[in-house]
């Protein structure tokens, strides 16, 4: 496994070779009174504590910073006022303990699987023995052992998507940030895949912080959610996920939770429209008022 020594100015170096030591445990993550604007005029204001170990969903209507909140715990933006922290300490750049999985694998395609995975290791300097052992446990992690050296394109989307999950924890990352990685797989693939990430997620003890439109998805896979709305982008509640693990998507309990969430983004999205629509929009299923003159020459 690669080993990682914290030096004095806190940034993470190797191990000398030879030495050991546990997988790192996952980091508590805090945005403090973050607000954070766009040159569009768009915003967020956000307060959120997630606890170490914690996987914790964001839902909500488009716009509502969503993926914002993960490109400023992953160190990519800088909020405009408040903190983002992780165990207490300021994060100010991208670092090594926190590692992003998108909707896209985007994995190298000139590289095989085994050398994606390495590929993060190698820039680091880790030798290529410790790369080796680490990517030969990764690959088994994701049950992708027997495809090692296989190129993306020879590659299904879900398994793509899993040898990215594995190249993110190539460096033994405290926090995962997963924003939407399975929006673009058919739902027999989704579903295994979230099955999935409650496997890894118990096995590794990592942080989690998890983007999705899909509410069942949010509630299947959290320990809590995270409702968010819009304009400003802001967190409107959270909510425990008290169910057991692991779950199943067609649970009672887990489609309960989801269609209670479902119907808050629903009026969030509602509002959006209005704002946005003529006044000839109407909600979904209500009465719809027509103008007469739309209607000239009926019944002719």
């Amino acid at each position: 496994m690669f080993a990682f020594a914290k030096a004095a100015d806190s940034t993470e170096v190797p191990l000398a070779e030879g030495a050991s030591r546990s997988p790192r445990a996952g980091a508590a993550i805090s945005l403090d009174a973050v607000a954070f604007s766009f040159d569009t005029g768009a915003s967020i204001e956000a307060h959120l504590e997630v606890p170490a170990g914690q996987l914790v969903c964001l839902v909500g209507p488009s716009g509502s910073g969503k993926s914002t909140i993960l490109n400023l715990v992953a160190g990519l933006l800088t909020p405009t006022r408040g903190r983002v922290l992780e165990n207490g300490a300021p994060i100010t750049a991208p670092g090594p303990e926190r590692a992003m999985v998108f909707q896209d694998a985007a994995l190298f395609p000139w590289l095989t699987l085994r050398k994606n995975i390495e590929y993060p290791l190698e820039v680091a300097g880790v030798s290529r023995a410790e790369r080796s052992d680490r990517s030969e446990a990764l690959l088994r992690l994701v049950h992708l052992h027997r495809f090692a050296e296989a190129f993306p394109h020879q590659l299904s989307g879900g398994m793509r998507q899993r040898g990215a999950i594995a190249r993110a924890l190539a460096t033994d990352p405290a926090v995962l940030l997963m924003d939407e990685p399975f929006a673009a797989l058919d739902a027999q693939t989704r579903e295994i895949l979230q099955a999935e990430v409650e496997r890894i997620f118990l096995e590794t003890k990592k942080t989690i912080l998890f983007v999705t439109h899909n509410v069942r998805e949010a509630v299947r896979l959290a320990d809590r959610v995270v409702l968010m709305g819009t304009r400003p982008g802001r967190i409107l509640r959270t909510l425990a996920i008290p169910l057991p693990r692991p779950r199943a998507v067609g649970d009672e309990h887990v489609t309960a939770l989801a269609n209670e969430i479902a119907a808050e983004i629903r009026t969030e999205v509602e509002k959006i429209a209005k704002e946005e629509a003529d006044d000839a929009w109407v909600v979904p299923g209500a009465p719809v008022r027509v103008d007469p003159r739309r209607n000239l020459g009926g019944g002719i």
